[in-house]
């Protein structure tokens, strides 16, 4: 009888929760190719509570500002506490895993967080607490998981690249901020892969948007040459110990 109650209730629980766009043998897939992988940071990141969880920390290589995971019943966002560093290109991470939100992995998580958006679950170089890096819920195929991981992951350590570039662009990148003349490459480090790109081929001119056209940057030969932010760049606040 128990453990028909008990089959019972995952049942229930299954049943309740979102169904996954992406098929079971595309999250195979994801966690096969992902799972218990090292890699390093594509790009600079911040690192900052990870909402109302506290055994855990937030990676995001966007501002916090932009991160509409979580919502409250009212409708209203609700954004995660204020990065307390930012770790810059070339920081060892370790992927443990990628759980997607099905069956009890959704009420397993704490509801002051993003429990309906898959979790690329890793231990980060520096940090004792897990990692973890919230992934899009309207990814539709394992390709989509995958690709959105490598705007943020890489299996080849960029280090030498970035050492490679002026001290004035590194300390902006550590910082993720953007300085006039930097490289398509350097402004990505700095403000991650943008969302949408628009290219005039006749004039050798780009410009890149993020996030609904708030952050944006242009570039004239492969050079920044302005950008501009509508929402305020978040405020990291360094961690007492």
């Amino acid at each position: 009888m128990r453990r028909l109650a008990a089959a019972a209730f995952l049942a229930l629980l299954a049943s309740c929760a979102p169904p996954s766009m992406i098929p079971a043998a595309g999250r195979e897939t994801v966690v096969r190719s992902l799972s218990r992988q090292a890699r390093y940071l594509r790009v600079a990141v911040y690192v900052g509570p990870f909402f109302g969880d506290g055994s855990r920390v937030l990676l995001s290589d966007r501002p916090i500002s932009e991160l509409s995971l979580l919502e409250s019943p009212g409708g209203q966002p609700i954004l995660p506490p204020a990065p307390t560093r930012i770790l810059p290109p070339g920081t060892p991470v370790f992927v443990d895993s990628v759980q997607f939100p099905t069956g009890t992995i959704v009420w397993s998580r704490p509801v002051t967080t993003p429990r309906y958006n898959p979790w690329l679950l890793a231990s980060v170089e520096g940090e004792r607490r897990p990692a973890v890096l919230v992934l899009s819920s309207e990814s539709q195929s394992a390709d989509d998981v995958v690709a959105e991981v490598g705007r943020v992951l890489t299996a080849d350590d960029p280090t030498p690249i970035f050492a490679a570039l002026p001290e004035p662009v590194r300390d902006a990148i550590r910082e993720k901020a953007l300085v006039e003349g930097m490289t398509r490459q350097a402004v990505a480090m700095a403000w991650g892969y943008p969302d949408r790109i628009v290219m005039d081929r006749p004039t050798q001119s780009e410009e890149w948007f993020w996030t609904g056209g708030d952050r944006r940057a242009a570039f004239q030969d492969d050079r920044l040459v302005r950008h501009e932010s509508v929402k305020s760049v978040p405020k990291v606040v360094p961690k007492t110990r």
